[in-house]
């Protein structure tokens, strides 16, 4: 009788573990799918190291200016924006200025548009970006920068010029580009006859800069040194 007993508590101990593995078998797995998109390695390049060179301007140029204008123009300089990509990729880029309070301000003045000599670029305060300071703290003046879209290509292809001012929500093509100072425009290319930026490997994007300062009457007689200074930056599109 009483090995009778000890054979049904050891059953019962057994089902009690088998149906405490049931209650704990796995009734779901989680799945997960895992990887990695990544935009393309980009970089962007000027000519000439970035460098904007006006060179040696005798003082006598700046003692006026010319008739209607305040500012005394120093001429228009080129340089080339470059951007590689190591795979087709939409990109822009921006440009802001960290001169932007020695900048004399083009509401009171005028200053020639660098793409078309003899026009000035007065429609916009944003055109223009600085040029330093003089000994005697005077704003030197100002200089622009234009993009033509006659000239700029795409994998060796011409290609129209798109500007967008909120950040790529929208966008619209110029035949004429200027930069903003303040870094709120963003420049990119786009198929022609299209508005959105295009995918390219490599754009080149030709850039006219024009210079124009005070007159000497306002910067002094001391040795002037232009110190314009700006930051060109790849956006991601």
């Amino acid at each position: 009788m009483t090995q009778f007993k000890k054979t049904l508590a050891t059953a019962g101990v057994c089902a009690a573990l088998f149906v405490s593995a049931q209650a704990n078998a796995a009734t779901s797995a989680i799945m997960t799918v895992k990887g990695n998109i990544v935009p393309a390695a980009c970089s962007i390049n000027l000519s000439n190291n970035g460098e904007v060179s006006f060179g040696s301007i005798a003082a006598s140029t700046i003692r006026n200016a010319p008739a209607g204008n305040t500012l005394a123009q120093l001429g228009t300089k080129d340089m080339t924006v470059t951007i590689s990509c190591e795979a087709s990729a939409a990109m822009g880029f921006k440009v802001t200025d960290n001169r932007a309070s020695s900048k004399v301000d083009l509401s009171t003045t005028t200053f020639a548009d660098p793409a078309f000599p003899g026009d000035y670029a007065t429609d916009n305060p944003s055109f223009g970006f600085g040029l330093g300071l003089a000994s005697n703290s005077a704003k030197i003046g100002a200089y622009g920068i234009a993009l033509k879209a006659s000239e700029a290509t795409a994998d060796g292809k011409s290609v129209d010029m798109a500007i967008s001012d909120d950040n790529g929500k929208t966008w619209r093509t110029s035949a004429l580009v200027h930069p903003l100072s303040t870094g709120q425009r963003v420049i990119s290319v786009a198929n022609p006859g299209g508005a959105a930026p295009k995918l390219f490997t490599e754009a080149v994007l030709p850039m006219k800069i024009n210079a124009a300062v005070q007159t000497s009457s306002v910067l002094g007689s001391d040795e002037i040194v232009l110190d314009g200074n700006a930051t060109v930056s790849l956006v991601y599109l």
